[in-house]
Formats: C-alpha cells, structure tokens, sequence
C-alpha cells in the first residue's frame, strides 16, 4: 500500500506541474522529505496524507489507488468535498436538472416528432425550476461584484497620491 501512495504522490504532484520543492514549501516541509516519501524511504502519516489531498485537489481515496475516474472527475470530487453539505447538496441537484435537461433536449434533436405533451412538460418542470436557480445565482454574483466595485473604488481613493518632491 505504501508504494502505491508515493506513486499518486508523485504522479499527482507532477500532474499539477509541481516539483518536489514546491511541494515541500507548501506543506512546511524540506524537498528532501518529499523525496523519502516518494522513494517509500519514511512513511506518510494520515495527516500529511490530508494535506497533500487537499493541496493538490485530489480525494483521499485517489492515494489508495481507487480508480474514481479521470482527472476532471477526481478535481469534481475534490472540490465538492470541500464545500459545506447544502452548497453539495445544490451542486448535485443542478448536475440532475442538467443531465435530465440535456437528455429530454437529445432526445428532441434526434426526432423533433417524437415530442409529446408529456416530454414537454417534463422539460418545462425541469427548466423553469433550473432557470430560477440560474438566476437567483446571477443575482447574487451581481451583488458581490458591486461590492467588490466599491471596495476597489474606496481603495482607489484611500491610495496617497504621488507628490512632487521639493528640492
């Protein structure tokens, strides 16, 4: 198990484009350490093992040798992971309206015919719902870029203008 991990390690590492001092400055550790990990010189503890995980946006499973899908699946589980549970819980219900959305869509494309009254409805009780979200997000986006406009405006007028020097 133990070669295992320090081969992700390493293939993780050299994935994100990150050489082993980079590696190590980030974890507060010498490249020398990540060198005997990746040798399988020392060992890893479980908490080093977590923030190598979280540095390189990997689930934990992906160092076990779990074969949990390409990289962009890896980075997907990764990254929900670190959401809190209703922000995951959101992601996963937009992800199903999608995939539903893009289903009932193929299935139209393919044979426009083929819509029935029912196929229509499921996608309208599919879309407005999704649509709301959509725009609910919008406007929350809208909102925090205005306040960061003006944290930038104030700031801009916070700066010392540059004087001449008196000579």
């Amino acid at each position: 198990m133990n070669e295992t991990i320090m081969q992700q390690i390493r293939a993780a590492r050299s994935e994100r484009g990150l050489s082993q001092k980079d590696l190590a400055d980030h974890l507060g550790k010498t490249q020398a350490t990540i060198s005997d990990w990746e040798r399988g010189k020392t060992q890893i503890s479980a908490s080093e093992l977590y923030q190598i995980a979280e540095l390189l946006n990997k689930p934990i499973e992906y160092f076990f040798g779990e074969n949990i899908g390409d990289k962009e699946i890896q980075d997907i589980v990764a990254v929900l992971r670190k959401q809190p549970v209703k922000t995951r819980s959101s992601v996963l219900q937009l992800a199903g309206m999608i995939i539903q959305i893009q289903n009932i869509g193929d299935e139209a494309t393919k044979a426009p015919e083929s819509i029935t009254e029912e196929k229509a409805r499921e996608f309208y009780n599919l879309f407005i719902p999704f649509a709301n979200t959509i725009n609910a997000m919008s406007k929350k986006m809208d909102e925090l870029r205005s306040q960061f406009e003006a944290a930038l405006r104030v700031n801009e007028v916070k700066k010392p203008s540059k004087t001449k020097g008196k000579s």
